[in-house]
This record gives C-alpha cells, sequence and structure tokens, in this order.
C-alpha cells in the first residue's frame, strides 16, 4: 500500500484558535476524514486525528517519545532547567523511577483526604461573593480554588497565589507573544531568567526546608520517597512542584470553567444534575470529552514507523489531537453534541498509558466539589460572554462572567 507523502497532501495547516473554536473544530472533522494522518510540508509535523491512531500514540513509547531534549539547545548558564527529569518530558526507564517515586507521596489516599478542604476553601471562595448576582468564575472561583489546595498540598504559603499567578504567566505565555520555535530555542527565556530563577529559588527553598525539618505534606512526603535506594533529587522535586503549580493548576481552572460552559450551552442541564446529582460525574466526564482543556499532545519519533496509512520518518513530531480524538465518530455518536447523560468511556483527555495524568483524580473531585456547591447555593446559573485563551494547545477561557440567582 501506498503511504501519503506531504507533496501529496493539499491541505492546509490548522485555523488559529478564535473564539470557541468551531473553525478549528471543522478543519479536524474534515482532516478525520479526508487525512486522518496528515505530514505537514511546512513543518514536518505529523498530525494525528483519529481516536485509535491517538491511543496507539500515546501507548508506545518506545517509538513515540516524550523526551525532546535532543531538539533543544544546551541549557544557558544562570537559567534553572524546568524540562531535567521532569516526568511529563521523560521516557522509560526514568519516567518509571520518577514515577514510582512521586507516586508513593502522590496516592491516591492523599487526594481523597483533601475533600474537606476543598469543600471548605470551596465555600470560603462562594461566600466571598455572597450577594453579588455577577461575578466572574475564573477569579473568583475557578482560578483561585486550585491554586489553594495545591499549595497547600505541597506545604507553601496559598498566600502567595499571586506569584504563582505570575510564574505560570512567563511560563505559558500566550502565542501572540512568543512562538513555540522561539520558547524552545531559549531565547524566551532568557527574557525571564530573573522570573524564572525567582520561582526555582522559592522552590528550593522549600526543598531544603522539607529536609531539615520534616512536616505533614506533599513535600516531606516526596523527601521522604525511596525507591530500591535512590530518592528524588531537589531538581526533579523542584520541576514536579512547578509543574504541580502551574500546569496543574491551569488544566483544573479550565476544566471547571469548560464544564460551566457546557452545561450553559445544552439548556435543561443544570436542572437535570440539580434534580438527579448521580449524574454529575458522568456529565463532567462528557465535559472532558468534549471541552478538553488540553487541545493536543506532542510526541517524537524514535524510528521510522507507520502510523495509519502514512510513513513518519525517525525525528518528526507528532501532534496528538485531543480536541480530534474526543469527537471520533468511529467511537462517539453524535459527537458534536454535549449529551450529560452519556457515558462517554475512552476520552484521551488526561492521555493514556505510562503518562496518564497523575492529577486526573485532584481535578475530577474539585470540579464535582465545585459544581454540587453552586448548585446548592443557586438556583439560576446564567454565563456571559467569555474571553477565551489564543493559544493553540490551550482550550478554555481566561475569563467567564456568571450571572446568578440564589437558592
Amino acid at each position: 500500500m501506498t503511504s501519503t507523502t506531504p507533496e501529496a497532501e493539499p491541505f492546509e495547516g490548522p485555523p488559529a484558535v478564535v473564539g470557541d473554536g468551531k473553525e478549528l473544530y471543522a478543519w479536524l472533522k474534515r482532516m478525520r476524514r479526508d487525512a486522518p494522518v496528515w505530514l505537514d510540508p511546512a513543518s514536518g509535523s505529523c498530525h494525528v486525528l483519529t481516536h485509535a491512531d491517538a491511543l496507539r500514540v500515546l501507548s508506545e513509547p518506545s517509538v513515540f517519545s516524550s523526551d525532546f531534549s535532543s531538539l533543544a539547545p544546551p541549557p544557558e548558564p544562570g537559567l534553572p532547567n524546568f524540562a531535567e527529569a521532569s516526568l511529563s518530558v521523560t521516557d522509560p526507564p526514568l519516567h518509571g523511577r520518577l514515577r514510582r517515586l512521586i507516586s508513593q507521596a502522590f496516592t491516591p489516599r492523599t487526594v481523597a483526604g483533601l475533600e474537606p478542604r476543598i469543600q471548605a476553601v470551596t465555600a470560603e471562595l462562594l461566600d466571598s461573593v455572597s450577594g453579588r448576582t455577577d461575578f466572574d468564575l475564573v477569579e473568583e472561583l475557578s482560578g483561585p480554588l486550585p491554586v489553594v489546595v495545591i499549595a497547600e498540598l505541597l506545604g507553601i504559603p496559598a498566600s502567595d497565589r499571586e506569584m504563582f499567578r505570575r510564574w505560570a504567566e512567563y511560563l505559558l505565555p500566550p502565542s501572540d507573544e512568543v512562538t513555540a520555535g522561539e520558547f524552545l530555542e531559549g531565547g524566551y527565556a532568557k527574557t525571564r531568567a530573573a522570573e524564572l530563577n525567582e520561582m526555582a529559588d522559592y522552590l528550593l527553598g522549600h526543598v531544603r526546608d522539607r529536609r531539615s525539618t520534616p512536616r505533614e505534606d506533599l513535600l516531606s512526603r516526596l523527601v521522604a520517597a525511596e525507591d530500591d535506594g535512590e530518592r528524588l533529587s531537589d531538581r526533579q522535586m523542584v520541576n514536579f512542584s512547578a509543574f504541580l503549580l502551574l500546569a496543574g493548576h491551569l488544566t483544573t481552572t479550565l476544566f471547571m470553567s469548560n464544564a460551566l460552559l457546557s452545561f450553559d450551552g445544552t439548556p435543561g442541564t443544570l436542572a437535570l444534575l440539580r434534580e438527579d446529582p448521580s449524574l454529575i460525574s458522568g456529565a463532567l466526564e462528557e465535559v472532558l470529552r468534549y471541552r478538553p482543556p488540553v487541545s493536543f499532545l506532542y510526541r517524537l519519533t524514535r524510528e521510522d514507523t507507520r502510523i495509519g496509512e502514512v510513513d513518519v520518518p525517525a525525528g518528526r513530531i507528532v501532534v496528538v489531537w485531543l480536541l480530534s480524538a474526543n469527537r471520533d465518530e468511529r467511537l462517539f455518536t453524535d459527537p458534536d453534541r454535549f449529551d450529560p447523560r452519556r457515558t462517554p468511556g475512552g476520552h484521551l483527555t488526561f492521555s493514556h498509558g505510562i503518562h496518564f495524568c497523575l492529577g486526573a483524580p485532584l481535578a475530577r473531585m474539585e470540579s464535582s466539589i465545585v459544581l454540587r456547591a453552586m448548585l446548592d447555593r443557586y438556583a439560576d446559573i446564567r454565563c456571559g460572554t467569555p474571553v477565551y485563551h489564543q493559544r493553540p494547545d490551550i482550550f478554555g477561557v481566561t475569563s467567564l462572567p456568571v450571572s446568578v440567582r440564589a437558592a
């Protein structure tokens, strides 16, 4: 069978993310039909559009690597390297060792034990807008809650959350501020050296404090974790903490906001969930399928391989489109319709295989608690005009005005 080649494909790359992504979703649907695996002649990257192919790529780290260090220049002297031995960008066997060590501290029991505190923080944040009929969900609730929870989990002051938010803006710049190439080549990092070093030094100080004075928190448990005589280094602990604080809180913030947008856009959903709370868990899974916070994941081919009908050379970046896999008609009936009663098993929002998101149970718990609290407090919730992220890899809002009526 003849493979598809870049020169033979009369397709253009994905449109820019605008608003709720209608044009992008139309492009993904067309590509699933006409070019489910597409080699972009402009960039050389391979775009994977179907659920089956995405699942395969995410399941085979021996062929599709998460380690992009070979494409990056050597670290600049004086700059922290947040990718070094980081769980999300390592392959086996290092990835397995890191995950085993981190999993000793970040256990399901640890996450379950956070439920009362999440409920209390949610109540405090909703109390702060008590009496108001309008507020911004991101600013008042879905933004601060995950930061407070993760900070307290790690054992660092939640009062520093504005500093965390500032660091997140530096590490996750909007797409119109810096290109992926500039970020990879290190030019952007040089312009933010002071801020990046500030964050690294801040977290390192807390790590070293726990080595000398352990407490009842995640950092202390990370210090104590041991696997066959091996422990996490200071740098590995700093990188995991940074990832939790920044990427972890952002995806949960997006998840909560995407949930309310999905419910508001499907009349009767909030009334249905209020009448039958047993449907909440499934409805949130449908949100993850329908509006995943992350648009795509990257992998790098370790060797020549074949995806679908396309031969992909070694050293190619593979773009695994979660937005597309989660709406693949081959697996999901009427995939462009949000259905709170759907049982959407199989979505890839939290990835798959060895890189399945460690924070997935925490994100699900936080979103469920927030939704239940809002349904209890408000007889009516309506969304105003959202302001969307313009980054191509993030799918969600930076601002979501809501109008509420007390129950």
